[in-house]
Formats: C-alpha cells, structure tokens, sequence
C-alpha cells in the first residue's frame, strides 16, 4: 500500500517514521514548506514535495494519505483528496466546524474513499483497558467522571496559538477527553464551559451532561508549569476506575465492599503497557483501508467531538448552559470556531 504524509512537523515525523517501517507500506512521500525535510524524506525512503498540492498532482499512484497539518487546512486537503481517489488518514480534530466536517465526509462519500480520524485517546492501552472495565461493568452504573489535560502553552507565533487555526485548548487537549467520554458514556445533551486567558496561559473548563444521566469535568490547559499531565477517573455504584500518566499502573479498580460496611477497596493493578498508540492507531486504520472493516473511531464520533466543542466554546462566551438537538447520524447543528 502506498501512502504519503502531508505535513511533516512534529507529528508528521512520527506518522512518516511509523509507515517507513510497517509491513506492507511504502511510505511514498512526504510534503513540507521546507526544503530541509528532503534530506529527512530521503532517509525514509520517500519523495519531498514543498505542497501537498503538488504531492496529490503528481504522486502516479497512491492508494492513501495522511493528514497531520493545522486544523483549518483538513476540509480543503480531504477534498483535494477524494477528489483523487485517495483514502484519507486525517489529525484530530477533523475539522473547526461541524459545516466543514460535513464537507469532507461528502467529498469522500462522493468520490468513493474512505475517511479516518486519529482520535489517539482511543488506542492509548490504559485509556482501552480503562473502557474494557467500564463497559464490563467493574464499578456498576456510573454516575460521575472526571478527566484533565495540561501541557505547555504552545510557541508563540505558532499555529497552535492561534485560535483561528487550531480552536486553541478547547480543540487541541480538552476534545481527546470529550471523544473519550462519548465513546464510554454515550451521547451529550448540554455542556456548561469557561475559558480563562492570560498571557502565556490558556484554561478551560467543561460540565457535560449524558443522556444516561452522568456528568463529566473536565479540565485543560495551556501553561502549565510542570510535567505533561493527564488523568481520568469514573465514578459508578460500585466503585472508581482511574488512571493518570503520572502512575506506573496502567488502570486502578477500587470496589466498594458487597457489605456496605465501610470504604474498603480491592486494587487490581495492571502492567504498564509500553505500546505506541499512535502506531496502533496506524495499523488499525491501514487494516480498514485493506478490509474495509469498522474503524474503532467513525466520522460521527468526530464530528459530535467537534459540535461538543464547539457548544463548549458557546458556553464559555455567553456563559449560559448550551442544549445540544438529538445528533443525527449525519449532523445537524452547525457550529464551529469563530
């Protein structure tokens, strides 16, 4: 299978240096503005092109692509794209606005090619292992979840810091929560947020409310002075699920005794799973462009990301609960950055 990566940037290294070395891959080509990325494009066995319109123009035959380039470019890349015939492997989040993803489902739909999203979260094994107990029911119905995300605040001038390209910290760190969230607890029905600034520091945070009746918190940032930090935590009947990258123990079960007789917990503790989920992510999506088989994040998933993001961005300005409509399988709210 032929693929090529537009955009090679930090994550478009790592998708490049994963295809170089996957079996039944040929990682083709790549793109980037600059011309030092030929040199390292070499090194991978793959072409350079300075555009991704010139790689999709004159790349003979190419069977998929991915996209690892600022968000606001997804919609026209997809396009061009389908409009080659090519599959598209596309960043998280596929887009700003549920109209523009709309667009690139269309596109692909229409020219026959599938289309992918790397919602990550979801083939990180702890977050994986963390589902498996949720959905085995370990903790019983769950009623509240917690879930945080700080990093370091992006370079200035980059294309991160500017909110009309990535959505700032809503789109780049909170929605891997508010997919995860979905995925474990189902559908959303309102979203409370705030979103606080300053210079060198950028805050958010959201309430969902499921149609199951559980609530979710969740927290992001840009700035935050320590380590790269993220956690989960849900809270049922029975007992907590948790997990936190600053553990060496993959998922921690506490039980709540059968007796009642008190707070007594039972820790199963897990392996660390030294497994590369982007890589995962990789070769999952690779096996349904072969296959054509389910993938285990659909264009729905990413966009009702995008439309709970965008409700939380809505929040954050008006400062009232946003009410989202019955999601239908194709979308219909519209929302988006502004």
């Amino acid at each position: 299978m032929e693929v090529a990566v537009i955009g090679f940037g930090t994550m478009g290294k790592l998708f490049a240096g994963h295809l170089s070395r996957m079996e039944g891959v040929r990682l083709s080509a790549v793109s980037s503005t600059s011309p030092a990325a030929a040199r390292e494009a070499e090194k991978l066995g793959a072409r350079w092109y300075a555009s991704g319109e010139e790689l999709l123009e004159r790349s003979e035959r190419l069977d998929a692509v991915l996209l690892a380039l600022p968000t606001h470019l997804h919609e026209p890349y997809t396009v061009m794209a389908a409009k080659k015939g090519v599959h598209v492997i596309c960043e998280k989040p596929i887009a700003l606005s549920t109209a523009e993803a709309d667009r690139m489902e269309e596109a692909c739909a229409k020219h026959g090619v599938k289309l992918y999203v790397g919602h990550v979260l979801r083939f990180f094994p702890e977050y994986a292992n963390l589902r498996k107990h949720a959905d085995d029911g370990a903790i019983g119905r769950i009623g509240v979840a917690h879930a945080k995300r700080f990093s370091l605040h992006p370079p200035a001038g980059s294309w991160f810091a500017d909110e009309s390209r990535s959505g700032g910290v809503v789109f780049d760190l909170m929605i891997h929560d508010i997919d995860f969230m979905r995925s474990v607890l189902g559908e959303v029905h309102t979203v409370f947020a705030i979103v606080r600034k300053s210079p060198g520091v950028q805050y958010a945070s959201a309430t969902l409310r499921f149609d199951s009746g559980a609530i979710a918190n969740l927290e992001a940032m840009w700035g935050y002075p320590g380590p790269f930090a993220t956690s989960v935590e849900f809270a049922g009947q029975n007992g907590i699920l948790r997990a936190d990258n600053g553990s060496s123990r993959s998922v921690v079960v506490h039980r709540v005794s059968s007796d009642q007789s008190g707070n007594e917990g039972v820790e199963i503790p897990q392996s660390p799973m030294y497994k590369d989920p982007y890589k995962l992510e990789l070769e999952h999506f690779i096996a349904c462009i072969r296959t054509g088989g389910q993938p285990l994040v659909t264009v729905r998933d990413a966009k009702e990301a995008v439309r709970i993001a965008c409700a939380a961005l809505e929040s954050a300005t008006t400062g009232q609960p946003v009410r989202l409509a019955k999601a239908e399988p194709t979308g219909t709210k519209e929302g988006g950055v502004a």
